[in-house]
């Protein structure tokens, strides 16, 4: 379709009609004229038309005739009928079938088919222009489908919780039972048995799953701060210069709020979660005014919160409110059929995550497995997954190459063959050797930390070069209880510079390892960043970037 002068076509078989049309519109139109229904279709062959004006009484091809096939092979161009008084036979299937704009009687005024014509101008110009925003729609469409594909398969997906036990059924059954209700549901086990999975499953089961599932871990909020995080902070509270900032109910509205660690929430916030739950409506910090809200809350504890609120601690109101549909988790031990079921997926992940081969494990290995007590429960396993995929990767695991569960002592004197991390095993103190890459003379005194006045019983740690390892493969939380006790020596080898780690049975964390390491190889480089860095073959700005992770300050 043409932005400027407008297009029209005239069919008539009448010449004196025909220089009329001509003459009253061409100062408004480019007006071209044809004296038949198959010159009209010639023509708007060769050329695009804005508007097709034609008379009803032509020979051979009436005017009903020619609107039709317009129709069907130009239908960009907008179609206008003149028709005589005696012609209302014919209007119905000119209209039915060609689809005619508009028609006009004759004799026609000339102001009126002007008018007429313009109006047909502008409505064939709008169609063209929303066919075109359409077809632009459709393509930014199935573009955006091709970039949300692409996240989703960049981005993991949430785990699911998996059923493969009889405790667990019972769980899913009646998860199955609370998804489709708004009762408010608590949670009850011991950390790490999955609570936010199954808070995950019962919001992906209910009407809810196409809005928002927030979670959020109360004793990982300061308690000055719970109250802000979730209720909001509204404009000129406090100084009168904080932002608005949105709290999690409002981010779950129409969704669903998991929390987590709902014990550890004090008495000031528990009557406001009670006031939600109660009236479906917050108060943001700062507000005039209430906001209400649509959310359902689940809530989870490893806490007997009966207990707690006979002492004080927790409402007994609120405990009524949210354990309308409690479900228990049982914990790991209680379910050894989970653990193959669990783990696989889980080790399978971490090797595609992490970039390495499948380890394979026995099934004496599983068998193992499913015997252990689990204190750390599924969050327990996953971590033994994730190291198994580090330190075994395309390796068969054998039930000794574990490191946990009875019958596994890793003191010094009861050696297995091989290190719970795979490495090879010595029967004294495991070697971690300093590439003598700098022989310049080091400071020989040993930096030790106190033993405790009781030794415990402690395994040996063996790998090469541990300070060049990537951070994120050295994390195995411990209690700081078991890292009081462990004994760091430093010893001369032939080789050079040696240090000797005895790690305790109760274990460290491998950022603790490297920072002792680090705090040694500094001390015996007397300080010198340089020098440090040398020794342990690293660059002096990766030294320094580790040391700063690290919370160590350099010289």
């Amino acid at each position: 379709m043409t932005t400027g002068r407008a297009k029209v076509l005239y069919a008539d078989d009448e010449d004196d009609v025909r220089d009329v049309f001509n003459v009253v519109f061409s100062a408004d139109f480019d007006v071209t004229c044809v004296a038949g229904g198959e010159e009209a279709l010639t023509a708007m062959s060769h050329e695009t038309f804005d508007v097709l004006v034609t008379d009803m009484r032509m020979d051979p091809m009436r005017g009903s005739e020619l609107l039709a096939r317009a129709y069907d092979q130009f239908r960009d161009t907008q179609r206008i009928l003149l028709t005589g008084y005696s012609d209302h036979d014919d209007l119905a299937e000119a209209v039915n079938q060609g689809h005619v704009f508009a028609y006009v009687q004759k004799p026609w005024d000339a102001e009126q088919l002007r008018l007429t014509i313009q109006r047909a101008v502008e409505q064939g110009r709008l169609e063209s222009e929303n066919r075109r925003l359409v077809q632009e729609l459709l393509i930014a469409n199935a573009r955006l489908k091709d970039d949300l594909e692409s996240v989703a398969r960049a981005v993991p997906p949430r785990p699911r919780l998996q059923v493969t036990s009889p405790p667990m059924a019972k769980v899913f059954e009646q998860v199955i039972a609370v998804a489709g209700t708004e009762a408010s549901v608590l949670l009850y086990g011991e950390t790490g048995v999955g609570k936010e999975l199954v808070a995950a499953a019962i919001h992906e089961r209910s009407p809810r799953k196409r809005a928002r599932f927030v979670a959020q871990n109360l004793a990982a909020l300061p308690p000055e701060l719970m109250t802000s995080e979730l209720f909001g902070h509204s404009r000129g509270a406090s100084t009168g210069a904080q932002p608005l900032r949105r709290g999690l109910f409002e981010l779950a509205d129409g969704g669903t709020l998991f929390l987590d660690e709902i014990g550890e929430a004090p008495l000031s916030l528990q009557s406001m979660l009670l006031r939600a739950l109660e009236a479906r409506e917050i108060w943001p910090v700062g507000a005039t005014e209430p906001r209400r809200i649509d959310v359902r809350i689940i809530a989870a504890t490893n806490r007997d919160l009966l207990a707690d609120a006979k002492e004080g601690l927790f409402r007994l109101d609120l405990y009524y409110r949210l354990a309308v549909a409690p479900i228990y988790i049982p914990p790991l031990r209680e379910r050894p059929g989970d653990v193959r079921g669990l783990g696989a997926p889980m080790l399978e992940a971490a090797a595609r995550r992490m970039g390495r081969m499948l380890p394979r494990l026995t099934d004496l290995a599983w068998a193992a497995l499913e015997r252990h007590t689990w204190p750390g429960n599924v969050r327990e396993l996953s971590n033994l997954m994730e190291r198994l995929a580090i330190y075994h990767a395309g390796h068969e695991v054998e039930a000794d190459e574990l490191g946990l569960g009875p019958g596994f002592s890793f003191a010094p004197h009861q050696m297995p063959a091989t290190s719970p991390w795979g490495g090879p095993a010595v029967s004294s103190a495991s070697r971690i050797t300093v590439p003598p890459s700098s022989r310049e003379p080091l400071s020989r005194e040993p930096l030790s930390r106190e033993p405790s006045s009781r030794e415990p019983s402690s395994r040996d740690f063996s790998s090469r070069d541990l300070s060049s390892r990537d951070p994120r493969e050295l994390r195995e939380p411990v209690p700081s209880s078991a890292r009081r006790n462990e004994k760091v020596e430093a010893v001369d080898g032939d080789d050079g510079a040696t240090l000797v780690l005895r790690v305790p049975e109760t274990g460290t964390t491998f950022d603790d390892i490297e920072r002792e390491i680090l705090v040694q190889i500094l001390a015996r480089a007397e300080g010198n960043q340089s020098r440090a860095a040398r020794s342990l073959g690293l660059s002096e700005s990766t030294l320094r970037s580790r040391l700063k992770r690290l919370g160590l300050k350099g010289q």
